[in-house]
């Protein structure tokens, strides 16, 4: 019977550790960004609210992340064509020059905001990790992961949840 019981307790460890996990890493936290301290890459506060009437791609995302990277040379592809009228915002907790140097010579027609703090202390563990806001600032949904913007179906699914 102790060995049993022995069993029983190690496997309910390794569930409440696997949820513990799947939580940490794989579902998105909930973030106010009014409340997130942010600049722009010549050194201005940025205010969330200023992109109010606008649909908003955000990415919590690194220049050292390959995934963020092939996320974003994605959506640099599709913009133009397809994701027009949509504002995409990245949000990088780097330091300064390390956003701007990595932001030179790519062309990403995206906004690159600096987070003043880093992303464990507002609850990001996992990068990158998206949220999707309406023209009236509601979040629509969130991906925790790379996301392949280049599948159409997944393009589709994204405009109308901004929708």
């Amino acid at each position: 019977m102790p060995k049993k019981l022995s069993l029983l307790l190690i496997s309910g460890l390794f569930i409440l550790g696997g949820l513990y996990l799947y939580n940490k890493y794989k579902v998105a936290p909930s973030i106010d960004v009014s409340k997130l301290s942010l600049q722009t890459l010549d050194g201005q506060a940025f205010d969330f609210a200023s992109l109010k009437g606008k649909k908003v791609i955000l990415s919590f995302s690194a220049s050292w992340c390959g995934n963020c990277i092939r996320e974003m040379n994605t959506l640099k592809k599709i913009k133009e064509a397809e994701m027009q009228g949509i504002e995409i915002v990245i949000i990088d907790d780097e330091p300064l020059e390390t956003v701007i140097k990595f932001k030179e010579g790519r062309e990403y027609p995206f906004t690159f905001l600096k987070l003043e703090q880093s992303f464990p202390s507002i609850g990001v563990n996992s990068i990158p990790v998206t949220y999707f806001y309406n023209a009236e600032q509601q979040i629509k949904g969130n991906e925790v992961g790379e996301i392949d913007w280049l599948d159409a179906s997944t393009r589709e699914h994204f405009k109308q949840i901004l929708n």
